[in-house]
């Protein structure tokens, strides 16, 4: 077939293609992945329009039998006669912005893009609270395509009570006038079938910003197996909404969300014992890698094992068993997992021991808790994770066994060095989101410790599904910023070192802070709340004994020894 045949050229004006896609005549096809643009380059692309300058071609596949497809319009569930192969982004914004409607983003949410316009300086930016107050921005463009331009004009006027320049109109109108741009559509012809539109997705993404190997992974089983993406994807969406009805649902007590990217990277360590995903990727093409041949055979027996991946990896036991021990390691949220790549390597490794070693569950749990807090600790999937996992789990298949695997990791890399000085220089740190403290705080919460001055558990507070008096609990200093600042530290990662915070529930806790001396806040503190029992709150909380009576940095210097001490014994006593 000549290329001539292959697509023809043609031009729309955005009202109409804009129209065509609220009415559910174009739509996307399984292949494209859900809308990743961040907002900024939503305004440069409308700022583009306003100024005619040009956006580039359009690409559209013409139908003549039904297709998997996905509407942009998400209330629209008719069949198209176009799908979008490339121009997703471009078309997924306008259409957000023209039509004032929400679109599905790339963590199955629906968002509604607001991009502001201030027609006195013909400037467009991302909307935010500060521009909403400004009467001089239109807060979000979509009030003048929803609008007729004479009415929004009107109001826009009531605003500078009709003292305004005529130059100003002729700026609203012409942003309305976007709705005029001409543009250029390639049509594929209906008689390509979804193996060489793969194939001209594929080659047109490998251009400007490249898809990644998911993306590829996923397009192939649009064609191959469009029902296990249809499997990752919906178990990606359920997983923002709370069970009901006694239906369980990936909702998990992290209140963690995966992105079929994460799931494909999972199910390709599992399926294949491969860590990168252009391994999984030509194997699913059907290439054997040891034979270095392309075979239907291969293709179809790697689609097999993939199947059986996701229904392993996607098996809803297995996954609420997996957050259950990462849960009971004391990680209880979110926000205590530094990498969300280590969490879904370490579920791929979870459920190796679980399915080809067939370890007992309770040493199982031991093992996955050890190898979850050591990777966290020591970053180990950060930088190049495909080129650790891969050789991780070829290391595994080597020996055998994963626990030997893991045990002799630990030992070369757990050293005392390690302990002892390494992770004492990353909790040198004032973020409190650092991978090295918020393992500190999971191996407070193992203790099942209280917050200071409280009887509300650290656990409870830190559970995104409980909900607490979170107003009156705070990670405060313990040495207080403005004493720090009468001794001339202003710099705010001096004061706000990790080992100068602790979780507080005290009412008063500012005016009783305030800018006092330690030597007069805490003794007096401790006294009225523990009464006897204040040698056990130094000991509970990493605290020095008198510790108010310590300068700030050998007070710092002492503290960290003690966090990291807590640190070792909470992975040693799993």
């Amino acid at each position: 077939m000549g290329s001539i045949e292959k697509f023809e050229i043609t031009y729309l004006s955005i009202f109409s293609i804009i129209d065509k896609i609220d009415i559910g005549e174009i739509a996307l096809p399984d292949i494209q992945r859900p809308f990743i643009w961040d907002t900024t380059k939503v305004r440069d692309l409308v700022d583009s329009l306003y100024n005619g300058l040009p956006i580039g071609s359009i690409i559209l596949w013409e139908l003549y039998k039904p297709q998997s497809f996905k509407q942009i319009n998400i209330n629209n569930k008719k069949e198209p006669f176009l799908l979008v192969i490339d121009g997703q982004q471009r078309l997924t914004s306008l259409y957000s912005i023209i039509k004032n409607k929400e679109i599905m983003s790339k963590d199955i949410k629906k968002i509604k893009i607001k991009i502001a316009f201030n027609p006195f300086i013909e400037k467009f930016e991302v909307s935010n609270p500060i521009i909403e107050k400004d009467k001089e921005w239109i807060s979000d463009i979509s009030e003048i395509f929803f609008n007729t331009s004479f009415q929004f004009i009107e109001k826009f006027k009531e605003r500078f009570e009709n003292d305004i320049d005529k130059i100003i109109f002729e700026r609203i109108e012409k942003v309305l006038k976007i709705l005029d741009y001409s543009l250029s559509i390639i049509k594929l012809k209906s008689n390509l079938d979804p193996e060489e539109v793969s194939e001209i997705f594929i080659r047109i993404n490998s251009k400007g910003k490249p898809l990644n190997e998911s993306d590829f992974i996923l397009t192939l089983l649009s064609v191959y197996s469009p029902e296990e993406r249809e499997k990752i994807e919906n178990f990606c969406r359920e997983s923002y909404k709370p069970a009901y009805n006694n239906k369980i649902s990936p909702f998990n007590l992290l209140n963690i969300n995966p992105t079929p990217s994460n799931l494909v990277r999972t199910i390709t360590s599992f399926s294949f014992k491969r860590g990168r995903l252009k391994y999984a990727f030509l194997m699913l093409q059907g290439r054997d890698l040891e034979k270095k041949e392309l075979t239907e055979d291969f293709r179809n027996k790697s689609l097999e094992d993939f199947r059986n991946g996701v229904e392993f990896v996607l098996d809803l036991k297995n996954w609420h068993n997996y957050v259950k021990i990462i849960y009971s390691a004391g990680f209880v949220n979110q926000n205590l997992i530094s990498s969300k790549i280590n969490f879904f390597i370490t579920y791929s490794l979870y459920l190796i021991g679980k399915k080809d070693y067939r370890l007992e569950d309770k040493f199982l749990e031991r093992l996955i808790k050890k190898w979850f807090i050591f990777s966290q600790l020591t970053q180990r999937y950060t930088g190049s994770p495909e080129t650790v996992i891969e050789d991780d789990l070829k290391n595994i298949i080597n020996l055998n066994s994963i626990e030997d695997y893991f045990y002799k990791t630990f030992e070369k890399y757990l050293t005392n060095d390690f302990w002892e000085i390494t992770l004492l220089e990353n909790l040198r740190t004032s973020s409190s989101n650092q991978f090295a403290f918020v393992t500190y705080i999971a191996s407070l919460i193992n203790e099942d410790l209280k917050v200071l001055f409280s009887d509300i558990k650290l656990k409870d507070y830190l559970n995104p599904l409980i909900k607490t008096k979170k107003k009156i609990i705070e990670l405060h200093h313990i040495y207080p910023k403005n004493y720090l600042k009468k001794l001339g530290y202003y710099n705010k990662k001096d004061i706000n070192q990790v080992a100068n915070l602790i979780y507080i529930e005290y009412k008063d806790n500012i005016k009783v802070f305030g800018d006092k001396e330690p030597s007069i806040i805490w003794p007096n503190l401790l006294e009225e709340f523990y009464k006897n029992n204040i040698e056990s709150v130094f000991y509970s909380y990493d605290l020095p004994n008198n510790f108010w009576e310590l300068p700030y940095e050998e007070f710092l210097d002492y503290r960290r020894k003690l966090m990291a001490q807590r640190i070792r014994k909470f992975f040693e006593s799993i």
